[in-house]
């Protein structure tokens, strides 16, 4: 059988996900909520998921959508977990749909409306959750028969956005393994050219975005290291990810 070796999964995630990779910056997040392989930490685990959702990533825009909810550090913000499930839901996401449902209908993090709940709640009940079924029905009593209408067809209208494949894969990099291959090395090398143009757009003469960590690179990101109060390592790290997909 094959053993799973937490520790050193948490250590590549990491790495990867430090490269700008959103899936892995989504599974470090998990490690960190979880304490999978790492200590326990929700400061780390919504600072990867919000790395990870600004990429688009849907899982974890939910995830840290629940936290905020949860007020897993301690304090509560509904008004940003209603905004990350709401994301979420838009790109298909069942379960942001359905909390979106509920704080719809009590009016948490959101104004108040029935109609918004029926919609959520009739997405999810066509997927055949009879949770989500029940509360459809109860909340179609309490609406008008205008309202109910209206509601309806916001529901049959409602597509979802499309969701970018790049951000969401939950492949593994082979890049990870001992005999890296074409495709794990396409998708770090796609990670090192966003740098690279983030970089550039932003006047770091980084070269050109050929996704190689070159001493160009390194001295790019040096230099913005600097201007930014950062040790200038020349190194990819999480600060360094962070500023830089704020300036994308």
């Amino acid at each position: 059988g094959v053993t799973s070796d937490m520790e050193a999964a948490a250590k590549w995630y990491e790495k990867s996900a430090e490269m700008g990779f959103a899936p892995a910056q989504y599974r470090i997040g998990n490690f960190y909520e979880k304490g999978l392989g790492v200590e326990r930490d929700i400061e780390k685990a919504k600072t990867w998921y919000q790395l990870a959702a600004a990429q688009g990533n849907a899982s974890a825009m939910h995830n840290l959508a629940v936290l905020f909810a949860m007020g897993a550090d301690g304090t509560t913000d509904n008004e940003s977990a209603t905004r990350w499930f709401m994301q979420a839901a838009e790109l298909g996401v069942k379960d942001s749909q359905y909390n979106l449902g509920i704080l719809a209908a009590k009016g948490v993090g959101m104004t108040q409306s029935l109609e918004e709940s029926y919609k959520w709640f009739a997405l999810v009940a066509k997927t055949g959750d009879k949770d989500a079924t029940a509360k459809r029905d109860e909340i179609a009593n309490s609406l008008r028969p205008e309202q109910l209408e209206r509601a309806r067809a916001a529901a049959e209208l409602w597509k979802p956005k499309p969701l970018d494949a790049m951000a969401n894969s939950v492949d593994i990099p082979e890049a990870w393994q001992e005999s890296p291959t074409t495709t794990a090395s396409v998708d770090m090398k796609k990670a090192v050219r966003n740098i690279q143009a983030i970089l550039n757009k932003n006047g770091y003469d980084a070269g050109s975005a050929d996704g190689v960590l070159g001493e160009k690179t390194k001295t790019a990101i040096a230099a913005f290291q600097k201007d930014n109060d950062m040790e200038p390592t020349g190194e990819i790290n999480e600060k360094v990810v962070r500023a830089l997909l704020a300036r994308r």
